[in-house]
């Protein structure tokens, strides 16, 4: 069996990305959305999560600030340079500090955080991910966005050896974490016959500005994908379902 679950990330950080993930949301592609819970927006995307209770929201951990700070270029977030400034030990408590306020943060919502991923995929910074497993287990996050290779367009991809991504995966399995079998990284069109057996989370960015959220919009709300979904025997869940699915 085939499941997908589409992630609207960026929730939060403006107007017409909050606007484009509930348009594609009711227009039944997009099952999930991950929060930016300290950007501009934040506040009209709770409301509007909680106005359409099916769309499932999870948090977009957003270390920009600390990990990216007074940087420029396309080593910015270069998983070598973050690697560096968290063997500091009072920058990696900073840090540390930030993630237990945003997991907080969106708890206070009153929204059922049941998934984590991360802007840039900085969740997935090595030195990172064990901690933000700890923090998953500590506040009961039952699923995370988990990858060999996550690609950013603009920065290089963060890549895991085979060693650490089989322990990553033993850690989350230890904990009763769920994670998607596949990852798709947006970007680029989707070709849904390629969808594999098992879950795969689809990452999409919609929006009504900037071109290329537009694009991914006007994808995700045409009748040509939903009847794709379908002629592929495609079922659309969210994270809330994978955390409770019995796999494995």
């Amino acid at each position: 069996m085939k499941y997908l679950i589409i992630n609207a990330d960026d929730f939060g950080l403006s107007d017409y990305i909050n606007e484009g993930i509930i348009n594609a949301h009711k227009a039944g592609s997009v099952t999930n959305a991950t929060l930016m819970v300290n950007r501009e927006f934040s506040r009209e995307a709770v409301r509007l999560a909680r106005e359409n209770p099916a769309l499932c929201a999870g948090l977009h951990l957003d270390l920009d600030d600390l990990l990216g700070r007074d940087e420029k270029g396309s080593e910015r977030f270069g998983m070598l340079r973050i690697s560096r400034m968290l063997e500091e030990p009072r920058f990696f408590k900073e840090v540390e500090a930030e993630i237990d306020a945003q997991i907080r943060t969106f708890k206070n919502t009153g929204l059922d955080l049941t998934h984590l991923d991360g802007h840039h995929h900085l969740h997935a910074i090595p030195e990172l991910f064990p901690l933000i497993v700890e923090k998953m287990v500590s506040y009961g996050i039952k699923t995370i966005r988990f990858s060999k290779e996550f690609d950013l367009i603009k920065y290089p991809p963060i890549k895991w050896s085979n060693g650490f991504f089989n322990e990553m995966r033993e850690l989350l399995k230890k904990n009763n974490i769920k994670v998607a079998d596949h990852f798709v990284t947006g970007w680029q069109p989707y070709d849904l016959k390629n969808i594999a057996d098992g879950v795969t989370e689809l990452m999409t960015h919609p929006g009504t500005k900037e071109e290329w959220r537009v694009r991914e919009l006007d994808m995700l709300t045409g009748r040509e994908w939903m009847d794709a979904v379908r002629a592929n025997e495609i079922k659309l869940i969210s994270f809330r379902d994978l955390a409770g699915m019995k796999i494995g």
